[in-house]
């Protein structure tokens, strides 16, 4: 069972989270989920990290779910950002990386997740932070709300690892932006997963359950491979 957690951001909002640890930690993984689904959505992807020894925090973005008080009890809903407000929810994703830094894990062995504006949340943060092994983003796009993919993508250094899908056909816009992220991103290590009519975001482990595995094994891989 999940342990719930919270903690407050740099920014005075508090975040809701589900902690799974793992029966021996090699490492953990942030989980950013798709609008408007919350936190839970990847309860059974943190299960398949757990088997892999990666421990997991998935979050409650700010507006959603349980993480609705802002600054000074400012009650907060996604439904009336503006696109500097959805911006301004990377504090959440930096917020979630101080948690896990605060339970004793290693910088570089932390790594992130997202779907949808969580995927490039996700990227903006692996750009941001230099120590941190990998991303794996589902469904990303070249602007999600103001938060956006192209300037993130040239920050990114060549030993972080990105591991991308999206589906073609019924989600034209996240395969078109995963195909030019792909080309912008200059890393080692990147796996470029096509998929078609598969959905969008945490949808995909709904239609290719194989992809839970996949990436459990990959971010378990990238882990084991920090120096």
């Amino acid at each position: 069972m999940p342990e719930r957690i919270s903690y407050v951001t740099d920014d005075g909002v508090t975040v809701v989270g589900d902690w799974v640890t793992a029966p021996t930690t090699i490492g953990a993984v942030i989980l950013l989920h798709m609008m408007p689904v919350l936190r839970q959505s990847w309860a059974s992807f943190q299960r398949a990290l757990a088997q892999r020894g990666l421990a997991s925090l998935a979050i409650d973005l700010r507006g959603h779910g349980e993480s609705v008080k802002g600054p000074d009890g400012k009650p907060l809903d996604f439904k009336k950002f503006t696109d500097g407000e959805h911006a301004s929810t990377i504090h959440d994703v930096r917020g979630a990386y101080a948690w896990l830094r605060s339970r004793g894990i290693d910088r570089d062995r932390i790594a992130v997740a997202g779907a949808s504006i969580g995927a490039n949340l996700a990227l903006q943060f692996l750009s941001e932070e230099p120590q941190v092994p990998a991303a794996v983003l589902l469904s990303p796009g070249e602007s999600y709300h103001g938060v956006e993919t192209a300037d993130a993508a040239d920050y990114v250094l060549p030993h972080q690892g990105v591991w991308m899908a999206a589906s073609g056909g019924d989600d034209a816009y996240s395969a078109a932006s995963a195909d030019k992220l792909m080309g912008a991103l200059q890393v080692e290590q990147k796996v470029h997963e096509k998929l078609l009519g598969a959905g969008h975001g945490t949808k995909m482990f709904e239609t290719h359950p194989e992809l839970s595995d996949k990436l459990a094994d990959w971010l378990r891989d990238r882990v084991l491979a920090v120096k």
